[in-house]
């Protein structure tokens, strides 16, 4: 009965170790990713970076849940650094909607962005 309840126990830790999800919001391989990026920035590790942040923003809205705060704004930040003003303006509005207290900063980005 022991060893039942040691496997038992051992499940759970390992299975809540391996989660993802921390307060009902996806994360992802988020810190890996920012970590390598900042770690070693090229162009590699900031491919790798986006396409976690790519990631974390489809697996959210498969799943139903909002985006974590300050993925959208991370990603729009990137976009408009590799020229693509108009995907970041539609990062930064869909930030806006999902944090409205995020307005301050959205709206200079914007302005920055030339919107």
């Amino acid at each position: 009965m022991k060893i039942k309840g040691l496997i038992i126990i051992s499940a759970v830790v390992l299975l809540s170790a391996c989660n993802t999800t921390q307060g009902g919001l996806y994360w992802g391989n988020y810190s890996d990713t920012l970590y390598g990026y900042k770690k070693e920035p090229g162009d590699k590790s900031r491919q790798q970076h986006v396409k976690s942040l790519n990631d974390i923003i489809a697996t959210s809205d498969k799943k139903g849940i909002r985006v974590p705060p300050g993925v959208l704004i991370e990603l729009a930040i990137m976009e408009i650094e590799s020229g693509s003003p108009e995907s970041a303006n539609s990062l930064l509005d869909r930030e806006l909607s999902l944090y409205p207290e995020s307005r301050t900063l959205v709206l200079e980005l914007k302005k920055r962005n030339g919107a």
